[in-house]
């Protein structure tokens, strides 16, 4: 942030009357990230070069906000035309306000991460949970954006599930909802994606895999999954639990089913 010229406050709170001063002010000479239920936790002022940080944004994802903003005041054609904007009062059409806050991740994810050095760190360690979970407090990103970096530089054939946290029902049963997978190129290649997206409950082939009742983590599960050729292949599935979401980590070990395991093959 001192690279970028860029003064931080974090001190504030920042609800509808604070951003309503703002906007007032700055027209759209300002720029905000949200989360995922719409709740403004950062934003970035063109003229006097500050950010803000809500002082509720969840501790793991405080760095990732911060570099966002950053990437709009650091890369010259987002922090150059936000100026103008806030001098003559125009706003950006949609596709290209969409554009910037892609190209921002891409900045905060880039910066975060250190370009190359993450990937040949944690790809110099054998294949597991483990190491996404070490390397998250290491590089100072939260848990999802860890694996998701993790999974999308692996040389393995690999996806990560997140998944919402359990609900239960009386009969003990739960029921898990899948809001995003993220796959390798090489998993992509392989399997369609689609099929991991279906809700995950007490049946379902993952579903062994996912800790429960305070877990905060999973032993290895073998599971059979069927590829794009309705072939089975044999995956490893492990989980961990961020009491945010939980975070199913699944790699291919190869075709076919190993001697004296019989496994069904997994229809998500």
């Amino acid at each position: 942030m001192a690279a970028a010229k860029l003064t931080v406050i974090d001190d504030e709170v920042l609800n509808e009357s604070l951003l309503r001063q703002f906007v007032t002010k700055a027209k759209a000479g300002i720029t905000t990230i949200k989360s995922a239920l719409g709740k403004v936790l950062g934003l970035f002022e063109a003229n006097d070069r500050f950010v803000i940080i809500d002082r509720n944004a969840p501790k793991p994802r405080i760095p990732f906000i911060k570099l966002h903003e950053a990437g709009h005041g650091t890369m010259p054609h987002q922090s150059k035309l936000y100026r103008i904007m806030n001098d003559c009062e125009k706003t950006l059409e949609s596709d290209i306000a969409d554009l910037f806050e892609r190209e921002a991740n891409v900045f905060a994810s880039e910066v975060l991460f250190q370009g190359e050095r993450f990937s040949e760190e944690a790809h110099s360690q054998n294949f597991g949970i483990k190491v996404p979970m070490m390397l998250a407090k290491k590089y100072g990103g939260s848990n999802y954006a860890t694996f998701r970096r993790y999974v999308m530089t692996n040389p393995h054939v690999c996806c990560v599930v997140v998944l919402e946290q359990p609900v239960y029902a009386q009969d003990g049963d739960f029921t898990a909802d899948v809001r995003r997978v993220v796959m390798s190129k090489s998993f992509e290649r392989i399997y369609d994606g689609k099929v991991l997206c279906s809700t995950v409950t007490n049946g379902h082939p993952l579903g062994p895999s996912i800790p429960l009742n305070g877990k905060r983590m999973s032993p290895n599960k073998e599971i059979v999954l069927m590829d794009r050729n309705r072939d089975k292949r044999i995956c490893i599935a492990e989980a961990f639990n961020t009491t945010y979401q939980i975070l199913v980590l699944i790699r291919d070990t190869g075709p076919g089913t190993r001697p004296g395991i019989m496994i069904p093959a997994v229809s998500f």
